[in-house]
């Protein structure tokens, strides 16, 4: 059994949260068949660390400006053409898979197409850039992942270690939100997981959220909740 392909890490709320995807996107995505994922009971682990992979390329490509029934149909395509499983995990996708891309594209009626391939770079520079988060092992697919959502440190997904959990070094990113969570200070957060003050706060950030409307009181205090 590989751990990449065969062991589900990852619940549909966490592949969201990991992505910085919306809920109903990555269901669009589940139910059209653009990605695949088992049939665990509800808020189990459903997903695998290479569909935790082809969600971050989608993803890259909704970014683009491809409409959600775009990017379902030219993922169903490219596996149905390319005979792989997880063709948007795998490093090929760069080569013969842009070719089935551009055809596809060609097929289709979507404006989107149109404007990736009088982007930058056209198709192939939007599969670098798309790629240039991912770590290829030896057989060609993918092997680690570097969560986007943190721009400003490296958060890896590796499905080798600790259960496919996000890392920042070898610390999961969990373990330290949970100290927040708590109430720790922020100095001693730092100082216990040997990190900067500004790695700190990169890690935060994609977490907050304001908080749920109310109407105001002059005595509430209104502090930024952690989800």
């Amino acid at each position: 059994m590989d751990p990449r392909f065969d062991l589900p890490l990852y619940t549909r709320a966490e592949v969201a949260l990991h992505l910085g995807l919306p809920a109903t996107t990555l269901g669009d995505w589940l139910r059209s068949g653009a990605l695949e994922a088992g049939r665990g009971g509800r808020g189990e682990p459903t997903v695998t660390f290479a569909g935790l992979v082809e969600t971050h390329m989608l993803r890259h490509l909704r970014r683009t400006g491809l409409s959600l029934h775009a990017i379902g149909e030219a993922a169903i395509a490219l596996r149905s053409r390319t005979g792989r499983r997880y063709p948007l995990a795998w490093s090929g996708l760069a080569h013969d898979g842009r070719d089935l891309l551009v055809e596809i594209a060609a097929e289709g009626r979507e404006a989107g197409w149109e404007r990736i391939r009088d982007s930058q770079g056209g198709f192939p520079g939007v599969l670098r850039r798309g790629s240039a988060a991912i770590g290829w092992s030896d057989d060609g697919y993918a092997g680690t992942l570097r969560l986007v959502i943190y721009p400003d440190i490296d958060v890896l997904v590796d499905p080798a270690r600790a259960h496919g959990r996000p890392l920042v070094d070898d610390v999961p990113v969990e373990d330290i939100l949970t100290e927040i969570r708590h109430g720790a200070a922020y100095r001693d957060i730092a100082a216990k997981f040997n990190l900067e003050d500004f790695e700190l706060e990169a890690l935060i950030r994609p977490h907050l959220r304001p908080p749920a409307f109310r109407k105001p009181h002059h005595t509430d205090p209104q502090p930024d909740a952690l989800l």
